[in-house]
Parts: structure tokens; C-alpha cells; sequence
């Protein structure tokens, strides 16, 4: 990643593998297959910023990474939202102790995607990429950048667009439709393309119309490896410097370790 922009970070952000005990503030289903989790954090908790994840911590050592969900100007409380996967023994541990427990063990948090702007502090557009429950994260970072935008907006400034494209396998698969609309009323600046994957959406076939007001945008994507790969060279190919991208997938599944997985994969197949 290019170091040509200002990350506009005033509090050092350590990680660390210290544990904090956080208390279950309330849970609520959001789909059926996933649940939101409220978690008040003690006094002593690092600061965190939208982009990051917390890992959950059970008694028995098995733990978990989650997005955080939401911006909280104060840093006291976290929003997660879980996925329920029968197929994870983790995560259905996990679940069962945020409804049984009154707290959980969570580590520092983690995570280098967030906000940016260029150095020279000039608006440009941002542009949020969202697949499943990867809303997560993308909540989050698009809930600073609407407070920063209503900030500028009550002093006078006119603000870029801003986009966010969420996929999901079906229609009834996104969540929090009212907050959504909420914003959509609010903020005339934000654009919203719902997909569905099982329609042939994809974000490159979204995003191509638009590309060449992108130019300068900062683009925030979360979903599979695949994915974000898969937009990352549509978006190189169309000009946008990798430097503009973030994706978490570049911290775990580096592109060269990508590839050779799936090389693998298919050569099993």
C-alpha cells in the first residue's frame, strides 16, 4: 500500500494480545442467520476506529475474529454482527456464551483497514463494497464518513458522493433495510446499489458505468478473497492505483498466497 495518504490519526492504535472482559450489553436477530451483538467495553479498553475486528476469547482458549460494526465517538460500545455457521464449532460456541454470559473476553483491536483522505486534504468520493455479512465493516467505516460529511455539510462545504454496492445470495439476506433508508433520507450525497449474486450482480458490472467518476476514490471492499480480487484487478485494469483499495483480505490472504491456493484448489478438483 502506497504511504502517499494521510491516515489522519490522532491516538496510537497498539495491538496487542491483552485481554479485556466486556459486558454483553444485548443481542438481537437480525436474520436469520445472523446476530447482533452489543458490547459495552471497560474504561482501560484501547481506543479503535471503524475498519478494525475484535477477536472473542471463550474460557477454553478458542476464539474468533468479528468486524466492528458500528462508530462510536466515545469508544465504550462495540456492535458486532455474528453469522450463524453450523459448521463452525468456534462460532457456535461463541454464540451460545453471548447468551448465556453476562461477559466475554475480548482481545485489543485489531486491523489496519480505515478512513483515509489524500494528504492534501482534498474531498474525494469513497466507495464501500459490502458482500454478506461483510456489511459489517463496511457499517461502520460509511457511519464516519456520514458523520464527518454531516460535519462539513452544517459548515458550509459541498461534499463527493459517496456509494455503497451490498451483495447478498437473495433479497432477503440484507439486514438493517430501515437503517439503510434512514441514511438514503438523510444524505443526499450517498448512493445505494443493493445486488444480488444469484441475479448475476457482481460489483464490477456496478461499478463499470460509474468508473470514470472514480478516479481518485477510495475504495473500501469485504467479502471473500475471491471477491476482492476479482474487483481489485477489474479496478487496476480500469486505471484506480491499488493504493486507493482496502480489503483485510490483503492482511490474510496476500494475492500471491491467494493465487497458489486456488491453483491448488483447482488442480484437486
Amino acid at each position: 500500500m502506497n504511504s502517499a495518504i494521510a491516515l489522519n490519526i490522532t491516538d496510537d492504535l497498539i495491538a496487542t494480545e491483552a485481554l479485556y472482559s466486556c459486558r454483553i450489553q444485548s443481542l438481537a436477530e437480525l436474520h436469520n442467520t445472523c446476530i447482533q451483538v452489543f458490547l459495552t467495553v471497560p474504561s482501560d479498553f484501547p481506543r479503535f476506529h471503524p475498519g478494525q475486528y475484535l477477536e472473542l476469547v471463550l474460557n477454553d482458549g478458542q476464539s474468533r475474529p468479528f468486524s466492528i460494526a458500528n462508530f462510536d465517538p466515545q469508544f465504550r460500545c462495540v456492535e458486532l454482527h455474528i453469522e450463524i455457521n453450523p459448521n463452525s464449532a468456534t462460532t457456535t460456541a461463541i454464540l451460545d456464551h453471548v447468551r448465556t454470559r453476562a461477559s466475554i473476553q475480548v482481545k485489543t483491536p485489531q486491523g489496519d483497514v480505515r478512513l483515509r483522505q489524500p494528504t492534501d486534504n482534498v474531498s474525494v468520493p469513497h466507495v464501500f463494497l459490502a458482500a454478506g455479512s461483510g456489511f459489517a465493516q463496511i457499517k461502520a467505516l460509511l457511519q464516519q464518513q456520514l458523520h464527518r460529511y454531516q460535519q462539513a455539510v452544517d459548515n458550509g462545504s459541498a461534499m463527493p458522493p459517496l456509494y455503497l454496492l451490498w451483495g447478498t445470495e437473495t433479497a432477503n439476506q440484507r439486514y438493517l433495510k430501515e437503517l439503510v433508508r434512514n441514511w438514503l433520507g438523510r444524505h443526499q450525497s450517498l448512493k445505494y446499489f443493493p445486488l444480488i449474486w444469484q441475479q448475476g450482480d457482481s460489483w464490477e458490472i456496478t461499478l463499470k458505468p460509474i468508473i470514470n467518476e472514480l478516479k481518485q476514490a477510495q475504495f473500501y471492499l469485504c467479502g471473500s478473497p475471491n471477491r476482492v480480487y476479482r474487483t481489485l484487478d477489474f479496478l487496476e485494469q480500469q486505471g484506480i492505483d491499488t493504493a486507493q483499495v482496502q480489503s483485510d483480505v490483503f492482511s490474510y490472504a496476500p494475492r500471491p498466497l491467494h493465487r497458489a491456493n486456488r491453483a491448488k484448489a483447482a488442480s484437486v478438483s
